[in-house]
């Protein structure tokens, strides 16, 4: 069994606030000690901790009212820290949406590059992350969903080392103190069951379900449940949690990181960035983040997640970082992995207009048709024919039946195709520069191509009477919204409307070219961004006097 050490192996200060019984003590101030040496004065122990020697009576009169040139050597004097002279902090990144509470004023809107001061609250937003950069250029990156107070920013004498104590109520963050350890300098991670303490290193500290959590990257921290009776020193490489108690866990070694090549590379999704993780085993969950850079210092999307389906909203074609650390049961946070990720959504697959999903088309005398995209210029079409029993997924196109390369019309003639069961896709394509850009091919769809049986006697045809059905992909539980304008950039739709199925035979509009996008809902509420537009035509049809269309033998719908 591994036996690390405790907290007195490490040279630290004597803290009030990181004794066992300081949490049951809300009473008392935290405070420095110092020991005297010979030739100590108040007025100089003032000028070197408070940065001004007229303070000394203020250091008299907390300790009992002591001679203040005559100092015992080897006394130990309290220095409150509330008595130093506060310091700064200031908002380094934002990303998203998070609230700064201050006393006496109204919660605001966190800004970047905002000062912050000795009790300033910051509550993040499921879609934030705020970077807090302090005056010794230690950095706090906060992650959603977590309220944190910056409860004591203090620095000894005038320009002396930061006595800092953040308290954390709810969610997580990593803290990377720089330059080499320093025993006069003091930062705190306080959640309601513990309390770490550091010196030089990148650490995390989560509050779980259970509790809390501290893993470190680098350096050690020195951990301490509220009902311990001593800190635990932990070094790189392991992390320990403490329970709803107040009772630490041994440290234990971090789960480890996921391997590279196994991270999503690519996301294709304009609506969705959604991301399928290799579980990892004994992980309960896993912290995901997507940043511009590989050092993860400007984060754009950030969450926890129970499972390795992870979901954010979609982000601009480019590329990105994803970075990934799994949980384990105690909510450790495992090593992180990290991988380079490219988005390229755009421009968006058209939706398949005709066939429907699995329909049965007539030999000899069917064609595929999608909905033009407003970002394209033309559009790739690919059939592959299917064997029995095989699914209609990307990997059936490696030989193809029929294709349209860089067609003008998002429609294929497949007259020629025998019977049978086919697949197929389509992708836009537009020239960026003068370069073909071309964007992702589509959901794939079923459908089949059979000879169409004598016509019995005396039975009548259906006729669809010029009536356009859209189609597109959907998940189990969704909502979806369809929106009718007039122009791309119209400021108010013609037509808002919810459905709760992937399809929309076009109805409630006048005749004329509409422009139509969609979004999409989650059961959860979570909505995506709005889809491109796409473009139908609505026909002048003849109405009778039951309000049904007037058809034509061709089942098109007698016009106008």
């Amino acid at each position: 069994m591994m036996h690390l050490p405790r907290l007195a192996a490490l040279p630290v200060l004597a803290l009030a606030l990181c004794s066992a019984s300081s949490f049951a003590q809300t009473t008392r101030l935290p405070v420095v000690q110092h020991r005297v040496q010979a030739g100590d004065t108040l007025e100089q122990l003032a000028r070197r901790y408070l940065g001004d020697s007229t303070q000394w009576p203020a250091l008299q009169q907390h300790n009992g009212g002591i001679d203040p040139y005559r100092l015992p050597p080897g006394q130990l004097l309290e220095i409150p820290l509330n008595l130093l002279r506060a310091a700064t902090a200031s908002v380094d990144y934002l990303q998203g949406s998070a609230s700064l509470h201050r006393e006496g004023s109204t919660a605001q809107p966190v800004q970047r590059g905002q000062p912050l001061q000795e009790g300033d609250a910051l509550t993040l937003d499921p879609d934030a992350f705020v970077t807090v950069r302090l005056a010794d250029g230690s950095t706090v990156r906060v992650q959603a969903n977590s309220q944190v107070t910056l409860q004591q920013l203090r620095r000894r004498g005038r320009a002396g080392s930061l006595q800092t104590v953040l308290e954390l109520e709810q969610g997580g963050m990593d803290i990377a103190v720089p330059g080499r350890p320093d025993a006069t300098r003091q930062l705190e991670i306080r959640t309601p069951v513990a309390a770490t303490s550091v010196r030089g290193t990148r650490f995390n500290v989560q509050v779980t379900e259970q509790g809390s959590s501290s893993a470190v990257d680098q350096g050690r921290v020195a951990l301490q449940g509220s009902t311990d009776r001593a800190s635990t020193v932990l070094p790189p490489g392991f992390g320990a949690a403490v329970d709803a108690s107040g009772q630490a866990s041994p440290p234990v070694p971090r789960l480890p990181a996921i391997a590279t090549d196994r991270l999503p590379s690519t996301v294709t999704d304009a609506q969705w960035l959604a991301l399928a993780l290799p579980a990892v085993a004994q992980a309960s969950a896993y912290q995901v983040q997507v940043s511009r850079d590989s050092a993860a210092e400007q984060v754009l999307r950030n969450g926890r997640f129970a499972t390795p389906q992870v979901r954010f909203a979609s982000l601009p074609d480019g590329d990105y970082w994803l970075h990934v650390q799994a949980q384990d049961a105690l909510g450790i946070s495992g090593h992180r992995a990290h991988a380079p990720l490219r988005v390229k959504a755009h421009p968006v697959a058209p939706l398949a207009a005709s066939p429907a999903p699995a329909a049965v088309v007539p030999l000899g005398a069917a064609a595929l048709a999608c909905t033009p995209v407003s970002q394209a210029q033309a559009y790739v079409l690919q059939v592959a024919a299917l064997d029995a029993g095989q699914e209609a997924t990307n990997a059936a196109f490696e030989h193809l039946a029929a294709q349209a390369h860089d067609s003008a019309e998002c429609a294929l003639d497949i007259a020629a195709l025998p019977t049978g069961h086919y697949a197929w896709r389509t992708a836009s394509v537009r020239w960026v520069d003068g370069q073909r850009d071309q964007g992702p091919f589509g959901a794939v769809q079923a459908f089949s191509v059979q000879a169409p049986p004598a016509q019995p006697a005396g039975i009548e045809t259906e006729i669809r009477q010029g009536h356009t059905t859209l189609y597109w992909a959907g998940s189990p539980g969704q909502r979806y919204r369809v929106q009718a304008l007039a122009s791309p950039d119209a400021n108010e739709p013609a037509l808002d409307i919810w459905l709760d199925t992937a399809q929309w035979t076009v109805a409630g509009l006048p005749a004329g070219t509409w422009h139509i996008r969609l979004q999409a809902q989650d059961a959860n509420g979570l909505l995506s961004s709005f889809a491109p537009t796409r473009l139908i035509e609505v026909l002048p049809l003849v109405m009778d006097g039951s309000g049904q269309t007037v058809g034509t033998g061709s089942g098109l719908g007698l016009r106008n």
